[in-house]
């Protein structure tokens, strides 16, 4: 578990070292509601929202920072941590 202030830097480093078809998922302490970043090929990530909004889309990795603060006031609005995690390309 990590602070919620350190997350969007937290994330973007791990982003940044990610292989095709691997990424990251960012998940509340009860682990109800998650984001999935993966990454589709050099420049583009694939972002996957289950929470209070489902949905899934494409987005080039230099609006990733500026995507990440608007989800995770969406759908992590009161959390103080969160749980962020390696998924395999399987998953």
């Amino acid at each position: 578990m990590i602070d919620i202030n350190r997350t969007i830097p937290t994330v973007l480093s791990r982003v940044a070292s990610l292989e095709k078809s691997y990424g990251i998922r960012i998940a509340t302490f009860k682990k109800d509601r998650h984001i999935t970043i993966r990454r589709i090929n050099k420049t583009t990530l694939h972002i996957a929202r289950h929470g209070f909004t489902d949905a899934e889309y494409e987005l080039d990795e230099s609006k990733l920072k500026k995507e990440m603060k608007t989800l995770l006031k969406q759908e992590f609005p009161r959390s103080n941590k969160v749980h962020l995690s390696s998924v395999s390309n399987e998953e």
